[in-house]
């Protein structure tokens, strides 16, 4: 029995120890393709004139 639980404790180890050197693998792939303004995600805009609450220059991001 003890034996059982130790095996099952080193697996859960093993599987767990590789999930968190994978998410870091992944992690650091993901950060060598940056992401550049151009792409269209997380752009800022000035309001040029007008807006919801009359405040002119107010910052959005779409």
């Amino acid at each position: 029995m003890e034996q059982a639980k130790r095996r099952i404790r080193i697996c859960l180890i093993c599987v767990v120890t590789a999930a968190v050197l994978l998410g870091l693998l992944y992690y650091v792939m993901s950060q060598r393709h940056s992401v550049s303004e151009e792409n269209g995600t997380l752009v800022s805009s000035r309001m040029a004139e007008g807006g919801n609450d009359g405040d002119n220059g107010s910052d959005f991001i779409y």
